[in-house]
């Protein structure tokens, strides 16, 4: 929800003090306004569970438009627009968010495209996006831009993707050929701390998405902190890139990419690593589309992945198949027999959006697997975070599902 100027106190008192002077007067406002840092945070009246934040923009250059980008706010052109105050060329939105709230956000100097053109009003509105000069906390949205980050006073903590351990060991990088996919990719490779594949069968996460799981989502570091704390046993991290052009055509419920992980990826982690998960403790994690591609191939091999993270699964997301078949990700679980597989996941509050030609948002998407799964009697442990489609909020998820999954093996089981 969109609040008036006047509602923020601190803002309010930035616009009265630009009204006495020049230059002069303007610069002394805002280096007052800014002195604690941006966004502004302030109480929302008598919501307690509420705060006014407020994004506050000083652009260099003389843009005639300018937009917040954020996955909390309704992502049309009117919900991200900013507005200016005067001739300052200072630009504001305040917005009323849960306490509890995470998001990331950028400044542009263009509006916010439609979300049906996927197009070169994107590309460059993305190009275009730059981070908040006044707040030091930044996350890697993409391959080449950052965003930054702001974390409201009940904002859940994360404390296990901090540098609480020191990552023992070294990550391979390995370019691996498949046949079911007619292709190669990276795939990242990281043994447990003193691994000794004669005597130990550790937990094995394999995490689509690989880049985005070392930054912004430092899954390595998160497995070390939680298995250095004792809550999750000794783990390898597997992370599987996508081929460039790739993403949507592979995880979207794509048969061939379970066979992939199933009789490639697995068979070259025995062979050259000394792996040997045992399919209880093996999951397939991901985001997005990467849940939905965790979803597809558990329920298509559960003898070898038996759980699922899935992190704001695009569950709706067409199937992709390429074998006639048409079913969706939900008539596919309900209608299979039940296997042995445990499940995590979650979606944000704000992924409300529903897509062009959509019928549900992701939100309700999570929420019907959800459904569906315990309706068919399998253990899902569901999670809602006050946030959207953001790395931030699953940077704090990721662990919380290895926890939910990995929780009860501290110990790796003997070979």
């Amino acid at each position: 929800m969109r609040a008036t100027p006047a509602e923020s106190p601190r803002l309010a008192r930035f616009v009265r003090a630009t009204r006495r002077g020049g230059r002069t007067t303007l610069d002394r406002a805002w280096d007052e306004l800014t002195r604690a840092g941006l966004p502004l945070v302030e109480p929302s009246g008598r919501r307690r569970r509420e705060r006014l934040v407020t994004f506050v923009w000083r652009p260099s250059g003389s843009p005639t438009v300018a937009s917040v980008y954020t996955p909390m706010a309704d992502l049309t052109p009117q919900g991200t627009a900013l507005a200016p105050i005067g001739r300052t060329g200072v630009w504001y939105r305040t917005f009323r968010w849960p306490s509890a709230a995470r998001a990331s956000y950028g400044f542009a100097p263009l509006p916010l495209p439609s979300l049906s053109d996927a197009g070169t009003a994107w590309g460059a509105f993305v190009r275009s996006l730059r981070t908040d000069p006044c707040n030091p906390l930044r996350v890697r949205a993409g391959p080449t831009f950052y965003l930054s980050e702001v974390a409201l006073p009940g904002a859940p903590s994360q404390p296990w993707s901090a540098t609480i351990e020191t990552v023992e060991g070294s990550e391979d990088q390995r370019t691996l050929p498949s046949r079911a996919l007619g292709n190669r990719r990276s795939v990242w490779v990281a043994l447990p701390d003193r691994f000794d594949a004669r005597r130990a069968r550790p937990n094995l996460v394999i995490v689509f998405d690989g880049p985005a799981y070392e930054d912004p989502i430092p899954a390595r570091r998160i497995v070390a902190n939680l298995t250095a704390a004792g809550r999750i046993g000794p783990t390898a991290v597997v992370r599987v890139d996508n081929v460039p052009g790739g993403r949507e055509k592979e995880l979207t419920d794509n048969p061939a990419l379970s066979r992939f992980l199933a009789r490639e990826l697995l068979p070259w982690l025995r062979c050259r690593y000394g792996l040997r998960p045992v399919g209880r403790r093996t999951v397939l994690a991901g985001s997005s589309l990467g849940g939905l591609a965790a979803a597809s191939a558990a329920l298509a091999f559960p003898r070898n992945f038996g759980a699922v993270l899935a992190q704001s699964g695009a569950f709706l997301a067409s199937t992709g198949r390429t074998d006639g078949g048409s079913a969706s990700i939900f008539e596919r679980y309900a209608r299979e027999p039940r296997r042995s597989l445990r499940f995590y996941l979650d979606a944000g509050t704000h992924e409300t959006i529903v897509p062009p030609g959509g019928t549900a948002s992701l939100l309700g998407g999570a929420r019907h697997l959800r459904d569906v799964l315990r309706a068919k009697g399998y253990p899902v442990a569901y999670r809602e975070f006050e946030g959207g489609h953001d790395y931030v909020c699953w940077r704090g998820t990721f662990a919380d599902g290895l926890v939910q999954l990995l929780g009860a093996a501290r110990r790796p089981a003997r070979a």
